[in-house]
């Protein structure tokens, strides 16, 4: 049960923060020893960026500074094109990928690529330094794995081996958070063509009222997707997903809301579900949202003024943009000060093997039937 302190324990609250390029000193990866795992796989690394928020992608401020991030492909018998499904890691790290724990994250491959589908693990953390987020989420900030969501898509769709129009994404907790906002037309358009997208993606758990989502998303109406979450879940709680998904679905999406009773967090955790006493909860907290102009909502800014963690929204985007450790250990003083944090949720439920037939006939359906159908 210690190993899985790595997951969540402040795994939810991805605030805007990153590294500066020059300071980073990249880790192994763990997708050697998942490589040997599973028996296959080929190790090739991705040209991605960092970026600190949603005005860093949109302002361009991104670009400067690259970083080569790593994933495990694995390919089905034949030639191809194949569709693909890119798997993503929580707070935990890609190390997840490995675990004894959380055996779903294996078990999957073999059966997808009985079905025809490649499988791409993708390590957001290691290139960056990093083995796990959650006791500083200021060391990967969930906006670079955003941007790695897409960049994976990009490179992806230049080799002839993949079918670029049947890629999909599934992931949970911070996964969960990839998986749902890769449906965000603002943050494609502004990184790929507008030609590309997922075709298919499936959140598990994210946490949708302190990460930053956009209060009037955009989606991208190409992009099915299936949101699951726990209604027994007590550290991201489902509401402001389901809000979410339904704003998202009124703005033209495709969003299948699951709610599951009696499920908790990593629902797919091969271990009963346990309260764990130091897991923090941010749910009381003011909700963080990033309004249309790329800037965060007032009522978050507001709570920011207010304990003086900051002077100004002026001075927020500024440090944010040149010292974005420094904005983060402002931003957590801001909270401490609300005095909205709390303590205690449950973790897991060994619900994989329940879960996962319909979890393959989804990316079936949405990756193979269609395709068929097309031919």
């Amino acid at each position: 049960m210690k190993k899985i302190l790595g997951i969540v324990v402040i795994g939810l609250l991805c605030f805007n923060t990153t590294f500066a390029a020059d300071n980073i000193k990249p880790k192994k990866t763990p997708l050697k020893k998942l490589s040997k795992q599973l028996g296959n796989g080929e190790l090739v690394k991705i040209q991605s960026y960092q970026a600190v928020n949603y005005k860093a992608i949109k302002e361009g401020w991104y670009k400067e500074t690259p970083i080569e991030v790593e994933a495990l492909l694995t390919l089905p018998k034949g030639k191809g094109p194949f569709p693909v499904l890119i798997l993503v890691h929580s707070s935990g790290g890609a190390k997840e990928f490995t675990e004894d724990y959380l055996e779903f994250m294996r078990d999957q491959q073999k059966p997808l690529l009985d079905m025809g589908i490649a499988t791409m693990y993708l390590d957001n953390f290691s290139a960056r330094g990093v083995k796990h987020t959650y006791r500083d989420q200021s060391k990967a900030s969930i906006w670079s794995t955003y941007v790695d969501a897409f960049m994976a898509l990009e490179y992806l769709s230049k080799d002839s081996k993949f079918n670029n129009k049947k890629i999909g994404i599934s992931g949970f907790s911070r996964g969960g958070n990839i998986s749902m906002m890769v449906g965000e037309k603002r943050i494609r358009d502004a990184l790929v063509s507008k030609d590309l997208y997922f075709a298919a993606a499936q959140p598990r758990s994210p946490e949708c009222g302190m990460t930053g989502m956009f209060r009037n998303p955009q989606p991208i109406k190409e992009t099915k997707m299936w949101l699951v979450h726990g209604m027994a879940d007590d550290l991201t709680l489902n509401g402001p997903c389901v809000e979410q998904a339904k704003k998202m679905n009124v703005n033209g999406g495709n969003v299948k809301i699951d709610l599951r009773e009696g499920w908790h967090h990593m629902f797919t955790g091969n271990f009963d579900a346990e309260f764990v006493k130091n897991f923090q909860t941010f749910y009381k907290c003011p909700p963080w949202y990033t309004e249309d102009d790329g800037s965060a909502n007032k009522e978050w800014l507001d709570m920011l003024l207010k304990h003086s963690v900051f002077k100004s929204e002026k001075e927020f985007d500024k440090i944010s943009k040149e010292n974005p450790k420094a904005a983060f250990k402002k931003i957590f003083k801001g909270l401490k000060r609300e005095k909205c944090i709390g303590k205690g949720a449950h973790v897991g439920g060994d619900n994989g093997k329940i879960f996962m037939p319909e979890y393959l006939s989804f990316w079936k359906k949405s990756l193979i039937d269609q395709t068929t159908k097309n031919k």
